[in-house]
């Protein structure tokens, strides 16, 4: 099965904190089943620490992969075959964790630049686990 402990240990930094918060949804039947045909990579990197997120979502098991984000070519979507990315400093994620960010305010972080999105259909997906992670909390 993949996710498995000794993969799991392997995960640092920020990554470590996204897997923490994504990887019990591995045991939620109704995760499983809506993305059971599922495949898909997300990279959330926060720019401002040294390890970047990539979420691997396979026939409805999720996984956590911290990947170095120095050089900057191991972020390439050549060379992860990431389907989405989101990138911003860490502040920034706490303020979207925490509801503190506002869609107007993300939106202009997104138009000066201090977010970059890539592939912004495939990051519904990302909403999608959230509302249901939220839902059996």
């Amino acid at each position: 099965m993949s996710g498995t402990k000794s993969e799991n240990e392997n995960i640092r930094g920020f990554a470590g904190l996204i897997a923490s918060g994504l990887l019990p949804l591995n045991e939620i039947q109704k995760f499983r089943e809506e993305f059971a045909n599922t495949n898909l990579k997300i990279l959330l990197n926060a720019v401002n620490l040294n390890f970047a997120a990539l979420i691997i979502i396979e026939n409805g098991i999720l996984r956590v992969k911290s990947i170095p984000n120095k050089p900057k070519e191991n972020l390439k979507k050549k060379n992860l075959g990431w389907d989405a990315l989101l990138a911003m400093d860490s502040q920034t994620y706490l303020a979207l964790a925490m509801n503190r960010l506002s869609m107007g305010k993300l939106a202009l972080k997104v138009l000066t630049g201090k977010v970059k999105v890539r592939g912004p259909r495939k990051l519904r997906v990302l909403k999608q686990i959230l509302t249901l992670l939220n839902e059996n909390d």
